[in-house]
């Protein structure tokens, strides 16, 4: 890395101290949502990618995902995770996986969240899938959901994605990932949507309620979204699903007080990536496309983290997997009643990179 010029001017970038970061108070309502995160596989990487320090090791991170059950009935799922099938990624993504070992879910999402509600409801109660982003790490396979649950994806995505693979040999997605012409519904959020101040963020009331808001969480790649959603009533008590804001918790202000974490994010080679479209960027870079505004979305997330009443909880999260191991392999569970169980301040001792 020190023999590539940082053309971007990416080096000497830190994220901003919390007390920096506008608040507007989280507007107040009882309505919660039951959270369940699901394992949907597993990605070993180079942890130098990841924070900025000296190493060839390696690290194994989960790759979460989560449904969200409304108290009206009403279900949502944020994120799809992995493929279940490594063969059905384009050829691009397909050549990585040797370099960065993967391990896929038993079954595609959709099978596994039809096993969590087939008691209660059938797979067509998901009225929604929301789309943190669009990394293959991420994509899933929407087409496994019926027709009737839409795609929810954040500004700019379908401009900056489509088209896909096969029509763009080189993209890192297929063309039926966001599925616009095959008579699902894919909102694409944008201006006109009433978005209002939620804490650090910005937000759409998904439910009316206060429940879940879509979180606008810009900087990881174009149309980064995010989503609050409140998990108790009294007290107020939310989890911040933070999607790949960041990849690691060391990478941003938390409750710990730290004015700037202790990691800035790694850089690495652009000639070294499997993408040709990043290649062709050139000098260092980092996994996040535009590293000044994801620096800012991770100051907002440390600035949530200060309330006693939320938690942020990463789509790669080492530590939230350590805590929910502790008494045992698991593949789904409940995490709504992460407060009353300490599972903040677990999560915060298991922390690595300190």
């Amino acid at each position: 890395m020190g023999d590539v010029e940082d053309i971007h001017g990416l080096k000497d970038l830190r994220v901003p101290p919390t007390s920096s970061v506008r608040w507007t108070p989280i507007p107040l309502g009882t309505a919660a949502c039951k959270v369940t995160v699901l394992r949907t596989g597993k990605i070993t990487m180079p942890l130098g990618m990841l924070l900025r320090m000296q190493t060839t090791d390696k690290i194994e991170i989960p790759v979460f995902t989560f449904l969200i059950e409304h108290h009206s009935g009403r279900r949502v799922v944020f994120d799809l995770g992995l493929k279940a099938n490594l063969e059905d990624y384009p050829p691009v993504v397909q050549q990585a996986f040797g370099r960065n070992p993967t391990i896929p879910p038993r079954k595609e999402l959709a099978e596994l969240v039809e096993e969590l509600v087939e008691e209660l409801a059938p797979l067509e109660s998901v009225e929604a899938v929301v789309l943190s982003h669009t990394h293959w790490d991420h994509i899933g396979n929407i087409n496994a959901f019926p027709k009737s649950t839409k795609l929810i994806i954040g500004p700019g995505v379908i401009a900056s994605r489509l088209p896909g693979y096969p029509k763009d040999a080189d993209a890192n997605l297929n063309d039926d990932d966001i599925p616009i012409d095959s008579g699902r519904v894919v909102q694409e959020l944008g201006p006109g949507d009433p978005w209002q101040d939620v804490g650090a963020f910005k937000g759409v009331d998904y439910f009316g309620d206060g429940s879940f808001y879509i979180l606008e969480a810009e900087g990881h790649m174009v149309g980064h979204i995010g989503a609050l959603v409140r998990t108790t009533g009294s007290p107020r008590t939310y989890l911040l699903l933070a999607g790949d804001a960041a990849h690691l918790r060391a990478q941003y202000s938390c409750c710990t007080g730290h004015v700037h974490p202790p990691y800035q994010c790694g850089l690495f080679a652009a000639k070294n990536s499997f993408s040709p479209k990043v290649r062709a960027r050139g000098g260092l870079l980092a996994l996040h496309d535009d590293l000044p505004r994801a620096y800012t979305t991770m100051a907002k997330m440390g600035r949530m983290e200060e309330e006693p009443g939320v938690a942020v909880f990463l789509a790669h999260d080492i530590e939230w997997e350590k805590v929910l191991s502790a008494d045992g392999a698991w593949e789904s569970r409940e995490v709504t009643g992460w407060y009353d169980k300490g599972w903040k301040q677990a999560v915060e001792a298991a922390r690595e990179h300190k």
